[in-house]
């Protein structure tokens, strides 16, 4: 093993510098000769609309380049080539001023669950992360949970709308359709509750493998089927659903309106969530031109999420 594969345990130098499109190759190829396992971080700027949609990258802001030093007995030695590359760099196009930040040995990929505790939803739903415990009531309806990078921890607004919804509505022995899975937290929600079966369909293949995995934790795979892919291309409007969740932001709520309205049989209520309010009215006016009709709707903050019901 050489010295570059061997990790340190005094801690590390994080060194960053924000530079413009055409620079950022230059100082990372720079960075990557003196970081850890030759690794460089690159984050670009972006823009988004507030509820998620339209990512794209911001060509009008820097890039910010990162990289880790190990701080060894060769750091000075290194800190010292990277300014003067630097340097030379700035003769050519923007790059800004290093910047050193210290950050200590500790588990990184363990960092993030400590932001993560067992958190009650409604007056049943308790949400217990993979590796807390967690003592339950003689009513409580467990959901254990490893989110990963999927979306779906019980605890933004979008999700918790759902979750008071299945706790409402009627569940036991229907056939559900969970549009835009993410975690499986719905799902599985939807089987503690009493649910017959759930089609759980998610487009993005690291949610499914998260998906798959929180229900093998659940002991539910037997009764929630995976689908992935996009929601209009693998959703039959075949009217067999007796309940549609569909977390999923605006713009994917309204190009799927016909397919979402068209799996739900006649009158059964369709769940949408993930809706800002800003695109309320849209949403509102895609599902009820295909034949949906409000019911009820709740807000928090700048989310909205509307009760539908399928016309007979």
């Amino acid at each position: 093993m050489t010295d570059q594969e061997t990790t340190p345990n005094a801690g590390w130098l994080e060194v960053t510098v924000e530079a413009d499109a055409e620079s950022v190759e230059a100082v990372a190829d720079l960075f990557s000769r003196y970081a850890y396992n030759q690794g460089v971080v690159i984050e670009e700027p972006f823009v988004q609309q507030p509820d998620g949609e339209d990512l794209a990258v911001d060509p009008t802001r820097p890039v910010r380049v990162s990289a880790y030093l190990p701080r060894d007995e060769r750091l000075s030695d290194h800190l010292q080539r990277i300014a003067e590359g630097l340097w030379h760099l700035r003769q050519l196009g923007t790059v800004g001023e290093m910047q050193t930040a210290e950050r200590p040995e500790e588990d990184w990929a363990n960092a993030w669950k400590e932001h993560f505790q067992v958190t009650r939803i409604g007056r049943r739903f308790v949400i217990r992360p993979s590796w807390r415990e967690y003592t339950p009531e003689p009513d409580d309806l467990v959901i254990t949970l490893d989110p990963g990078m999927a979306f779906g921890t019980g605890l933004h607004p979008t999700t918790e709308f759902c979750l008071r919804w299945l706790e409402e509505l009627p569940v036991e022995g229907k056939t559900l359709l969970d549009a835009g899975a993410g975690s499986g937290i719905l799902s599985i929600a939807a089987i503690a509750r009493g649910a017959a079966h759930v089609d759980a369909v998610e487009i993005d293949p690291v949610a499914v493998k998260a998906l798959r995995h929180n229900l093998d934790l659940n002991q539910v795979t037997d009764r929630v089927r995976v689908i992935q892919g996009d929601v209009v291309e693998v959703v039959e409007p075949s009217g067999g659903y007796d309940l549609v969740l569909a977390n999923i932001i605006s713009n994917v709520l309204i190009r799927a309106a016909p397919t979402l309205a068209g799996a739900a049989r006649p009158g059964a209520p369709l769940v949408l969530s993930g809706v800002i309010t800003q695109r309320e009215a849209e949403v509102l006016a895609a599902f009820e031109a295909v034949g949906c009709t409000l019911q009820e709707r709740r807000v928090a903050g700048d989310w909205v999420s509307l009760l539908m019901t399928r016309e007979a």
